[in-house]
């Protein structure tokens, strides 16, 4: 039996198709001329690669550690877009969110007051780190709603009852918990103790279809390995996609959150930046690489018109 595929023209509204993996569909006159399916959906949320091919300039304003009144300056400078804040800024959250904006929004448990969930309630998608205490996890029991997508993180290796962590998630109606990794920062990575590797495994069981759980492709090691532009792996040395970002830190935009970017890089007007020299690292190799080959097979073709492809049945 033929299995029944929807196209969407513009990113789906339904926050639970997220968790699917649509292809990315290139039309020309009427015809699919390419097609890409690494399309990252839960990466880009609440935007797609859609959002970005369909518009020009910059769409996504990703505030770092930032000045309030500038931040809020670019917010109105922003053309319907996206606000990402590294942490609770009740007034301008709010203040994006009246300008038509999709917003997401990561923070700490830790960090949060009760009086802050209900700003949080009107995001895009927020994602909230635990750590191994997570009593106070009850705070967010006003954070649901069918708007908002909703996200707990954990970090492996950091002796976290993960079941306990998902089962009270889950009750809470949280829409999924990711358990990821942290970066190395020395040169030796830890093997994962099978124990814990087991613990993490044993999460997907618990998975319905309004709640998922996220885990890494690898759990042979506790952090994971950093990403450096390698050309042999077909790497381009481009920033094209910082013609689609800016990020703000301090007083200053700059065109990637790379932490040698951020320390080294002088201010930089958006969609500007064009490297003197060759970065060994970067934030964004994913989104380079894929519009550097989008933007290649565009050339080749009249008027290219952009869809994501859904199977009908979401697998």
């Amino acid at each position: 039996m033929a299995r029944h595929k929807q196209l969407f023209f513009d990113t789906p509204q339904d926050k639970l198709m997220v968790f699917q993996k649509p292809r990315l569909v290139m039309f020309s006159d009427g015809l699919e001329v390419a097609s890409w399916n690494n399309t990252q959906p839960l990466y880009f949320y609440p935007f797609s690669w859609l959002d970005f091919l369909n518009g020009n300039g910059v769409k996504e304003l990703y505030l770092c550690d930032y000045y309030s009144d500038r931040a809020k300056q670019e917010i109105e400078l922003l053309d319907t877009g996206k606000v990402h804040f590294e942490e609770v800024d009740e007034r301008l959250i709010q203040f994006a969110k009246e300008r038509g904006h999709k917003v997401s929004v990561i923070c700490n448990l830790e960090d949060l007051f009760p009086q802050q969930i209900r700003t949080l309630s009107i995001a895009d998608f927020v994602k909230i780190r635990v750590c191994k205490d997570f009593r106070n996890l009850s705070i967010l029991s006003g954070l649901p709603n069918e708007h908002t997508l909703s996200c707990i993180k954990a970090y492996a290796g950091c002796d976290c009852d993960y079941l306990s962590l998902a089962t009270q998630v889950k009750d809470m109606g949280i829409d999924f918990l990711h358990v990821s990794k942290k970066l190395l920062t020395g040169s030796v990575n830890s093997i994962m103790p099978p124990e814990e590797k087991q613990r993490i495994e044993e999460l997907s069981a618990m998975e319905t279809n309004r709640f998922k759980i996220i885990i890494p492709s690898s759990l042979d090691h506790v952090f994971a390995n950093r990403f450096k532009i390698d050309s042999t792996f077909g790497n381009v040395y481009s920033c094209q996609f910082s013609k689609h970002r800016m990020v703000l830190s301090g007083n200053e935009a700059f065109p990637c959150y790379t932490q040698s970017i951020l320390a080294d890089t002088p201010h930089i007007k958006k969609g500007d930046y064009k490297p003197e020299k060759r970065c060994s690292d970067c934030a964004c190799i994913y989104e380079n690489d894929m519009l550097a080959d989008i933007k290649s097979k565009m050339t080749r073709y009249k008027n290219p018109r952009f869809a994501l492809e859904y199977k009908e049945n979401g697998r």
